[in-house]
Order: structure tokens, then C-alpha cells, then sequence
């Protein structure tokens, strides 16, 4: 046994789980090297998911960033295969350049059903990538029924920071916006406390959480 790293499930199928790795350490170089066939171990899924209830019949935004856009793939793919469970889907996914970009042929079927804004930080615009940050980009979104909004933003924190202010001053209410985070995670059953934020854990309580319900959580 080499280790365990945390991963986000990014999507999921009645034979398959779709994971993004990054090979950036111990475990993920080891898990580089496996061949098809080759045996993993896995535990969890741990913490929690979307709330999709909560989007039921709502207008959806999903605004993400970076490696932020694997953990909303399969809320994305959901929607797109039941776009009859919503009134409407905006997504604005943003990368730092070309060679950053994830799911590129995803993107033709979420482009297809679904209104999609994709951005890169750097380089040069094309046809479907603009050049800027994702809050650039907020205001061509139709919020004119703030009550039918429901609001999820995942990336980076100071993404997340800039976003979520964008949305509260454009009405609103911290309720109606749901927060990715992502925390150093080792356990993953609350023991060893390296994902504690005030009296919360991101493994059992997390990692999404409304907006309201994370005003008195400490990093």
C-alpha cells in the first residue's frame, strides 16, 4: 500500500466513477503508473453533495474555476441529460489558459442544451473562449427573477470570495448560494482535524455548503 489521497468524484454512471487526478504527489505518481486491469482501493464517497432538491424547478447558475469545474461536472452532466428538472442553466467556467482547460468535448453538449460562458485568464480569445475572469462575466447572465435563482460557485477561495460578493450585491440573499470547499483532508470521519473550520468538519459537514451557514466557520 502506498497511501491515500482525498478526490473529488467529478461523475458517475451505474458502472463507472469518473475521477480528475492531478499527479502531484506519492499516491497520485504510483496511481500514474497503473495499467488497465490494475486494482485500486477505494473508501467513501464521504461528506456531502449538491443538494438537488434545492434546484428543483429553479433557475441554476454554476460558476467555477480551474480544477473547480470536476467537482460540477456531474451536476452539469445531470442537468443536461434532465433539463426538464429546471427552468434554466447558466454556466460560467473559467481556466487560466489553453492548456488548462478540462472536459473540451463536454462542453459541445453542455453548449448545446444549455447556456455555457467559458473563459481563460491568458492567451487570446476564440470562438468559444473569451479572455477574462469569471465575475467579467455575471452581468450578461439574465437575473432579473433573483427569487428563482439558486447560485453555485466553486474554484479557488479568492474566486470564491469575488464571486459570491458579485451575486449578494446583485440581490441575492446568502441563502440562495452554495460553496465548494475544499480542504486538506486526510481521515475523511472527522478525527484527525486538518479539515476543521470553527466547529465544522469538511469531510462529515462538507464539502458543499450554503453560503449563510459558513459566516461563522474560522479558517
Amino acid at each position: 500500500m502506498v497511501g491515500e489521497a482525498p478526490i473529488s468524484v467529478s461523475d458517475y454512471g451505474d458502472d463507472y466513477i469518473d475521477l480528475l487526478i492531478r499527479k502531484v504527489g506519492l499516491v497520485t505518481e504510483k496511481l500514474f503508473e497503473l495499467q488497465p486491469g490494475d486494482k485500486v482501493w477505494m473508501r467513501g464517497v464521504h461528506g456531502n453533495g449538491y443538494p438537488m432538491e434545492a434546484f428543483q424547478n429553479k433557475h441554476l447558475v454554476i460558476v467555477a474555476g480551474g480544477t473547480g469545474v470536476a467537482p460540477v461536472k456531474g451536476l452539469i452532466s445531470h442537468f443536461c441529460r434532465h433539463p426538464e428538472q429546471i427552468s434554466q442553466l447558466d454556466m460560467i467556467l473559467g481556466f487560466k489558459n489553453e492548456h488548462a482547460i478540462l472536459y473540451r468535448n463536454d462542453m459541445n453538449l453542455w453548449r448545446s442544451t444549455h447556456n455555457l460562458i467559458t473563459t481563460l485568464d491568458e492567451g487570446e480569445a476564440t470562438d468559444v473562449f473569451r479572455i477574462g475572469r469569471v465575475t467579467e462575466y455575471i452581468n450578461e447572465l439574465d437575473l432579473s427573477q433573483p427569487d428563482t435563482l439558486q447560485v453555485v460557485v466553486v474554484g479557488p477561495p479568492i474566486m470564491i470570495k469575488f464571486v459570491v460578493a458579485a451575486f449578494l450585491e446583485k440581490g441575492l440573499a446568502q441563502s440562495q448560494i452554495w460553496v465548494d470547499y475544499e480542504r486538506r483532508m486526510a481521515c475523511a470521519v472527522g478525527k484527525c482535524g486538518h479539515c476543521r473550520m470553527g466547529d465544522k468538519y469538511v469531510c462529515l459537514d462538507g464539502p458543499v455548503f450554503r453560503f449563510d451557514q459558513t459566516q461563522q466557520l474560522i479558517d
